[in-house]
């Protein structure tokens, strides 16, 4: 099996590494287009674009419902200068879709981090099918390019994927995982893995941690996850607030 999953993310890695011109069509993952859930389209946007251009930013956070969570704890970050950019629904098409429309223009933030994936690895979705994991991969590498090209001054963090129950969505979870640190340059880019703090000791998701759907984070799976982004974002010369957590369980390890 360990063999079996080697061969599955070299083959994946060598068709990451080839241009999609010469592959044919390029998937749809790569393909910029706007989120079609009407809640938060286009106003959300629309607000995070004049937040962008009406403060400082130091801090960008990237991603989907998992990321956009972060606003209900404002005051963790605040003195990070914290633009979240954290939409619900997000896959990777929805992200490069919002970069190519201002979401990144006229900033230059120290720090930019991007957790997406999860959203394109949906088994049952009424509208649009899952996405294939070279095709995901692929999708993550366009948007960190846009990324690197837009904000040349910044450094990016890509965070693993928070894992899922057992079965074929957390499979695939764990082949993204498996390649995403392929993208560390030794520059610009490093590669986060959140994943383990997520986990039991019997390797299943922490389900303690999750609410009831399993897949987002609750009070306590945030208070981990501040918790572990406090040295990275040190190393960053950013500050964070870890006194506004809500998990009581969380503040006894502060």
């Amino acid at each position: 099996m360990i063999f079996k999953n080697y061969i599955t993310y070299t083959a994946i890695l060598f068709i990451c590494s080839i241009p999609i011109s010469i592959l044919g069509e390029p998937p749809s993952t790569v393909i910029p287009v706007p989120s079609t859930l009407k809640k938060f389209m286009p106003k959300l946007h629309e607000e995070k674009l004049m937040e962008a251009k009406n403060r400082t930013v130091d801090f960008v956070m990237i991603g989907d419902s998992i990321t956009h969570a972060w606003s209900k704890y404002p005051d963790i970050f605040s003195d990070a200068n914290l633009l979240n950019l954290g939409f619900p629904g997000d896959r990777t098409q929805n992200v490069l879709w919002r970069i190519q429309n201002g979401a990144i223009d006229g900033i230059s933030p120290t720090l930019v981090t991007l957790m997406i994936g999860t959203n394109n690895i949906h088994e049952s979705k009424e509208l649009y099918p899952p996405d294939k994991i070279e095709d995901i991969i692929l999708g993550i590498k366009a948007i960190v390019a846009e990324v690197e090209d837009r904000l040349p001054e910044s450094e990016v963090v890509i965070i693993s994927v928070l894992p899922r129950q057992s079965g074929p969505e957390n499979d695939k979870v764990k082949a993204i995982n498996a390649i995403l640190p392929q993208f560390v340059d030794g520059k610009r880019v490093s590669f986060f893995d959140l994943n383990p703090l997520f986990l039991t000791e019997t390797g299943k998701q922490n389900k303690s941690l999750f609410k009831k759907d399993l897949l987002h984070l609750n009070d306590q799976g945030y208070g981990v996850w501040a918790l572990a982004m406090k040295p990275l974002l040190a190393r960053y010369g950013l500050k964070m607030n870890l006194t506004r957590l809500k998990s009581d369980s969380v503040k006894s390890n502060l």
